[in-house]
C-alpha cells in the first residue's frame, strides 16, 4: 500500500524547467525548440495555462518567456545550465528563460541584462512566489507565476485576498461542521436519556494476534482440504471420465489459486520487511477472506460431487477397482526397498534425509488401507453399503498417500543420479567464470572480488559436499545447489561487467573518429570567426569557446573514459557547427560600413573587408573620414586590450 502511494504521489509531480551545462546523460543543455518544453512530462492539462500566461506576458510587455522541463540537471547548478541553454536558443534581449529540474529539486533563470525587472525584484519573485509552488507540486502555477511576475502581475495581491478568502472559508465551513456534530450529539443524548441506557457501538476489532492465530489456522484447514480434494477427484477422475469432474476440476484449481495468493500474503508478512500494524491487519483480513473463498468454493461442489459417486450405491465396483490398486503398490514395496537402500550405500545420509520413513510410512498407509477395505467389504457383505462409504473414502486416501511416498523413493533416486552426473560439468563451468572473472580483475580492476570469494567458497562447499570427512559419501543435490547458486552469482556480475566493456570498446572505436570530426569542426568555425570578426557577434563566439572546452575535454578522457570522452566530443561538434551557422548569419547581415572605397587613395586596399576581418575595428556607430583626410570616427587598427560587454545574466536555486 505504502509503495502504491508513493508511486501516486510521484506520478503528480511536474516537471518544471532544467538546463545543464555539461554533457550529461539525461539532459545537457540544447536548444529550445518552443515556448513551453516538457522533457519531463508533468505539466499534462497545465500545459495550456502556461501557453497562455506566455502569450499574456508577450503581448503585454514584448517579453518572450521560455520555459523548459526536464528531469535532472545531472549535478550543474540551475543558474549555468539555464545560461548554456539560453547561448545554445541564441535568445534575445528581449527573452527570458526560466528551468526547472523536477528531480533535482532545482531551478534557474537566464535574462537580458537591461531587463525591466531588477535583480532584486527578480529573486524576491523567485523566493516569495515560484519555489512555494514549485515546492508543492504546482509546477504549471509556478512557471505561471514567472510570467505573472515578469509582466507586472504579480504582486500577490490577488492571491493573498484569494488565500484570505479560502481560509475564511474554511474557517466558515470548520464552525458549520461543529455546529452539526454539536447539535446530532445533543440530539443523540437526549434521545439516548429517553429510551434509557446507551447502546455499545459495537465490539472492539480483534487482536492483530488472534487475527495471525485465525489466519494460519485458516491455511492449515484449506490447505488440507484442497489437497484431499485433489486425491478423491483423481479417483473420481479415474472412475467416471474427464467430463464428468470437469466442473470440480476447475473449482478446484480456483480454490488452489486463492490458497496460493493467500501463502504469497503470509510470505509477506513473514519476510525480513517489517509492516506496521495497519498494514498487518489488512494483510491477515485478506488471507482470511481468501482461504474462506476458497474453503466455500470447495463446500459448494462437495454435495454435487458426493452424488456423483454415491459410494453407498457403488461401493462394490469401487471396491473391486481399489483392492488391486492396494496390492499392486504393495507388490513394489521390496523393489523401494532395494532403491532406498541402495542411495543410501551411494549417497550421504543428507542427500536421503527426505526419504528417512518414506518406506515404513507407505507401509503404514497400505495395512490402514485393507483395514479399510475390509471394513468397507463387510458392511456390503452384510447389506448396509452406507457404512462402507467412509471406510471405502479412507482406503483411498491411503492408497494415494502410499503411493505418492513410494514414488518419492523413485523420483529422488533419479534427482540423484542426474546430479551426480550434472556435477563435474557445473564444477567446470564455474571454474571458467573463475578464470574470467580473475583476468578482468587483472587486466582493469573490475569489482568483481566479493563475487569471486563467494564462487571459490562454494567450491570448497561443493568439494566437501562430495567428498565428506565422515562417511565419504557424497550430496550431489547439496553440492550441485552451491555450483548452481554461486554459478548464477558469477554470471550476473560478469555479465554486468561485459556490458560495460562493450560500451566502452564500442565508445573507443568511435571516440577517435568523433574527436578528428570535432575538431575539424572546431577549426572551421574558429577560421571562419577569426578572419570575420568584424561581423560576427557573442553568440557565435560564445559556442566556439565552448566547443574548444568540450573538445579539451575529450582529448583529455579519451585514454581513461572512451565513454565520457565520446560524449564530450560530440557535444563540441554539436556547438561548433552551431557556432559556424550563427557566424554566417552574423556575416550575411553585416554591411560594410558606408564610404569606404580604398586605403590610401587609389591604393586598391579594399577597407571593407580589413572592417569585416577585424584588422580595422570599429562600432556600427562609427563613420569614415575626418577634417584631416585620415581615418578618423570609430575606426581603428585592433590592439591588444578588453572591451566591456553587455551580457544576460541570472539565478537559481533550489526548493
Amino acid at each position: 500500500m505504502r509503495r502504491a502511494l508513493a508511486g501516486v504521489l510521484a506520478g503528480l509531480v511536474l516537471t518544471g524547467l532544467v538546463l545543464t551545462g555539461a554533457p550529461a546523460a539525461a539532459d545537457p543543455p540544447f536548444r529550445v525548440g518552443g515556448e513551453v518544453v516538457d522533457r519531463a512530462g508533468v505539466l499534462g492539462g497545465g500545459a495550456d495555462r502556461v501557453r497562455e500566461a506566455v502569450r499574456d506576458l508577450r503581448a503585454d510587455r514584448g517579453t518572450q518567456l521560455f520555459v523548459v522541463y526536464v528531469t535532472s540537471f545531472e549535478g550543474a547548478d540551475g543558474q549555468r545550465w539555464a545560461a548554456d541553454t539560453a547561448r545554445l536558443s541564441q535568445l534575445g534581449d528581449g527573452d527570458v528563460l526560466f528551468a526547472v529540474a523536477v528531480d533535482d529539486r532545482a531551478y534557474g533563470y537566464s535574462v537580458p541584462g537591461d531587463a525591466t525587472i531588477s535583480d532584486d525584484d527578480l529573486r524576491d519573485l523567485m523566493v516569495r512566489t515560484v519555489e512555494p509552488r514549485l515546492a508543492g507540486g504546482d509546477w504549471a502555477g509556478a512557471a505561471v507565476a514567472v510570467a505573472d511576475g515578469l509582466g507586472g502581475r504579480g504582486d500577490g495581491t490577488g492571491q493573498s485576498l484569494g488565500l484570505l478568502l479560502c481560509v475564511a472559508l474554511v474557517v466558515v465551513a470548520a464552525v458549520v461542521v461543529v455546529l452539526v456534530v454539536v447539535l446530532r450529539r445533543r440530539s443523540r443524548q437526549a434521545a439516548g436519556r429517553a429510551a434509557g441506557p446507551a447502546v455499545a457501538a459495537g465490539p472492539p476489532p480483534v487482536p492483530v494476534a488472534e487475527l495471525s492465530r485465525q489466519a494460519a489456522t485458516a491455511l492449515v484447514d484449506v490447505d488440507d482440504a484442497v489437497q484431499t480434494s485433489e486425491q478423491e477427484l483423481a479417483f473420481a477422475q479415474a472412475q467416471f471420465g474427464d467430463e464428468a469432474v470437469t466442473g470440480f476440476r476447475s473449482a478446484l484449481d480456483q480454490a488452489r489459486d486463492e490458497l496460493r495468493q493467500a501463502f504469497t500474503l503470509r510470505q509477506r508478512l513473514d519476510d525480513a520487511e517489517p509492516e506496521d500494524e495497519q498494514t498487518r491487519r489488512a494483510i491477515l483480513t485478506e488471507i482470511l477472506r481468501l482461504c474462506g473463498s476458497a474453503d466455500a468454493r470447495l463446500d459448494a461442489q462437495a454435495e454435487a460431487f458426493d452424488r456423483m459417486r454415491s459410494l453407498e450405491r457403488t461401493a462394490p465396483q469401487v471396491l473391486a477397482a481399489l483392492a488391486p490398486r492396494v496390492e499392486a503398490l504393495a507388490g513394489r514395496l521390496p523393489a523401494e526397498q532395494a532403491r532406498l537402500d541402495a542411495l543410501r550405500q551411494r549417497f550421504a545420509p543428507t542427500a536421503v534425509t527426505p526419504l528417512a520413513d518414506s518406506l515404513e510410512q507407505a507401509r503404514h498407509r497400505l495395512d490402514a488401507a485393507r483395514e479399510e477395505l475390509a471394513e468397507a467389504r463387510s458392511a456390503v457383505d452384510a447389506g448396509r453399503p452406507e457404512r462402507a462409504v467412509v471406510p471405502i473414502r479412507a482406503a483411498e486416501d491411503a492408497t494415494g498417500q502410499a503411493g505418492t511416498l513410494l514414488d518419492g523413493i523413485t523420483r529422488t533416486t533419479a534427482d540423484l543420479e542426474q546430479a551426480d552426473a550434472r556435477i563435474a560439468a557445473a564444477r567446470s563451468e564455474l571454474g571458467q567464470d573463475l578464470e574470467e572473472a580473475r583476468a578482468l580483475v587483472a587486466s582493469d580492476g573490475s569489482d568483481l572480488r566479493p563475487t569471486i570469494a563467494r564462487a571459490e567458497a562454494a567450491l570448497t562447499t561443493a568439494d566437501t559436499a562430495m567428498t565428506p570427512a565422515g562417511t565419504g559419501l557424497p550430496d550431489p543435490l547439496a553440492a550441485l545447489r552451491v555450483l548452481e547458486e554461486a554459478g548464477a552469482d558469477l554470471d550476473r556480475a560478469l555479465a554486468a561487467v561485459r556490458e560495460a566493456r562493450q560500451q566502452r570498446d564500442r565508445a573507443a572505436a568511435l571516440v577517435d573518429r568523433a574527436i578528428l570530426a570535432a575538431t575539424s569542426a572546431v577549426a572551421a568555425a574558429d577560421d571562419f570567426i577569426a578572419t570575420r570578426r568584424g561581423a560576427v557577434g557573442a553568440d557565435a563566439r560564445t559556442r566556439l569557446a565552448e566547443a574548444r572546452r568540450q573538445l579539451d575535454q575529450a582529448v583529455a578522457a579519451s585514454a581513461s573514459d572512451p565513454e565520457s570522452a565520446l560524449r564530450y566530443a560530440q557535444y563540441a561538434d554539436a556547438l561548433a557547427q552551431q557556432a559556424l551557422q550563427l557566424a554566417r548569419g552574423d556575416v550575411d547581415r553585416w554591411s560594410q560600413p558606408a564610404g569606404l572605397p580604398g586605403y590610401g587613395g587609389g591604393s586598391g586596399v579594399d577597407l571593407g573587408s580589413l572592417v569585416l576581418g577585424g584588422i580595422l575595428l570599429g562600432g556600427r556607430s562609427g563613420s569614415y573620414g575626418g577634417s584631416s583626410g585620415g581615418f578618423g570616427g570609430g575606426w581603428s587598427p585592433g590592439s591588444f586590450g578588453g572591451s566591456g560587454t553587455r551580457a544576460r545574466h541570472g539565478g537559481g536555486g533550489r526548493f
